[in-house]
């Protein structure tokens, strides 16, 4: 079995033990399987053996048969379950039908809605193109006419024979109509009505410098005016007058030029002239609307109030005005030898002139200058007369007196030598 010359001792003597060791297994194995053979035949021999089969047959079977019945309740409830999911999954797919067939009218009509509103839209805005197309061309024919009656002359345009009302039906406020200039602007609560065209044009915070500026005041006061002397906001002015007219000269003839020297913001700078035609007043606006002059762009307006009497303050040029900076009549400057200015200056120069010639005629002495009055000889008559009638009635009230006296002093006499006696 073993040929002794294909292994050694040690390893003959390992493979003899690995034999050894089997043959030990199998006869083991072949006890137990007799042993176990001998009581399986005990055991089927056994009656409660076979009690115990049938019970586990029975057992077996019935666990057999309550799978078989729980499987098929569980498909009759699944089968349920499905019919019932089929019929609302059909009822679903109408409801959804349904919808959408809603949803495509709701589109349609949607749609339809959109085309319609798409035609309203392309309607007005062919409407708006036409429209803006007549507005165009009778812009155009405004402005020809404007050109031809700026170049040839003739009667005013109809289209600028119009008045622009901010709060029509509503009462007229009274400043500006008297002054062109409302403290509230356009949102005064009362109506401000503006001519088309004028021979008068105001161009608003035109003339600017810092004595006019109205800068936040303390508890002391502002002291802005003490920056600048009068004189020297006089002469800042006249280079501008001059500068202004020369140039404003060049459209028309200017009857009146006057610049408000105001602190409100409303009146402050204002430019007002008046121009002999309208046609040199359109001239003038269509030139200085919107042309830049010292860094600031003009806003021409036309204007046209009452009267220059009323508009300007009586009470400015004899600083006898009570309300000051803040009045809101204009406080104009006084016009470089009294060029283009409103005869009210020469008005109050003459009545001025008359209080000092008559403050001349009431002096004690004469003064050196002659008076060139006319009623120079009359004035001096009546004064003489009335010198010798006020001293001829002081001789009398004298005399008068000095008779009282002596007859007082007579009776006091007589009373006297009665009572001595």
């Amino acid at each position: 079995m073993f040929p002794n010359n294909l292994y050694r001792h040690y390893d003959w003597r390992k493979i003899a033990k690995k034999f050894r060791r089997k043959r030990i297994r199998q006869s083991i194995a072949k006890k137990r399987d007799e042993l176990l053979e001998k009581e399986q035949n005990e055991q089927n021999k056994s009656p409660t053996y076979q009690a115990w089969l049938e019970e586990e047959a029975k057992r077996k079977q019935f666990e057999i048969e309550e799978e078989n019945r729980i499987r098929r309740e569980q498909e009759d409830n699944w089968c349920r379950i499905e019919v019932e999911a089929q019929r609302q999954w059909r009822a679903l797919q109408v409801k959804l039908a349904e919808a959408r067939e809603e949803r495509a009218k709701q589109n349609a009509k949607i749609k339809l809605e959109w085309e319609q509103e798409q035609k309203k839209l392309q309607e007005l805005k062919e409407q708006k193109e036409k429209e803006l197309l007549e507005k165009k061309k009778l812009q155009e024919q405004q402005t020809k006419e404007i050109d031809d009656f700026l170049i040839s002359g003739g009667e005013t345009p109809e289209h600028l024979k119009v008045t622009l009302e901010t709060n029509p039906n509503k009462p007229i406020c009274p400043f500006f109509q008297k002054t062109s200039a409302c403290r509230f602007f356009d949102a005064c609560s009362r109506n401000h009505i503006r001519p088309g065209v004028s021979h008068i044009i105001v161009i608003p915070n035109f003339y600017t410098h810092y004595s006019l500026e109205k800068t936040s005041e303390n508890e002391h006061g502002s002291d802005n005016s003490l920056e600048f002397e009068k004189h020297e906001t006089y002469n800042h002015f006249k280079e501008f007058f001059y500068d202004v007219v020369y140039e404003m000269e060049k459209y028309g003839r200017i009857l009146i030029f006057h610049v408000c020297c105001n602190h409100e913001s409303h009146l402050r700078g204002n430019v007002f002239v008046e121009y002999e035609t309208t046609r040199s007043a359109l001239k003038s606006f269509k030139t200085f609307n919107g042309r830049w002059y010292g860094g600031k762009q003009l806003n021409v307006e036309f204007c046209a109030f009452e009267s220059w009497k009323k508009a300007i303050c009586g009470l400015h040029f004899s600083n006898r005005c009570p309300k000051g900076s803040a009045c809101n009549f204009l406080h104009v400057f006084r016009n470089p030898k009294n060029l283009y200015s409103y005869d009210f200056f020469k008005r109050e120069q003459e009545k001025t002139d008359n209080e000092l010639n008559k403050k001349k005629y009431w002096r004690w002495s004469e003064s050196p200058e002659r008076i060139t009055d006319p009623n120079k000889h009359s004035s001096k008559r009546s004064r003489s007369r009335k010198i010798r009638h006020s001293r001829s009635r002081s001789r009398r009230k004298r005399s008068r007196s000095r008779s009282t006296k002596s007859r007082s002093s007579r009776s006091y006499r007589s009373n006297s030598s009665k009572r001595r006696s």
